[in-house]
């Protein structure tokens, strides 16, 4: 199987484990060990291509084409991940709730 690794993987590699001082391809083989070894999460909504796999605390969401597997991002870890749904389901809140001296 043919494992891509975009460039936006590799972003929010660093972003989300905030190392800067690796090289992009360590990052990549990081990111394709992860895609080999890890254990699905779930599948993401859309296509129903795309798979949230995690391995030794790395998430990544990957996405299927017949033979070939493309990494589209990096999740972080356990509690970078939890943190960023947390953010999420929060910011889906109406502005009546979220803010309810203001609502009229």
């Amino acid at each position: 199987m043919i494992i891509k690794v975009t460039e936006h993987a590799i972003k929010r590699y660093r972003e989300r484990f905030f190392d800067y001082s690796s090289t992009e391809d360590a990052i990549k083989n990081l990111l394709i060990e992860t895609a080999r070894k890890g254990t699905t999460v779930c599948k993401r909504p859309g296509n129903g291509h795309c798979t949230e796999l995690k391995y030794k605390d790395t998430y990544i969401v990957a996405a299927y084409e017949q033979d070939e597997l493309t990494i589209i991002t990096c999740l972080g870890n356990r509690m970078y991940r939890k943190w960023v749904k947390h953010q999420d389901s929060y910011e889906r809140l109406g502005g009546r709730i979220l803010y309810p001296e203001q609502a009229v």
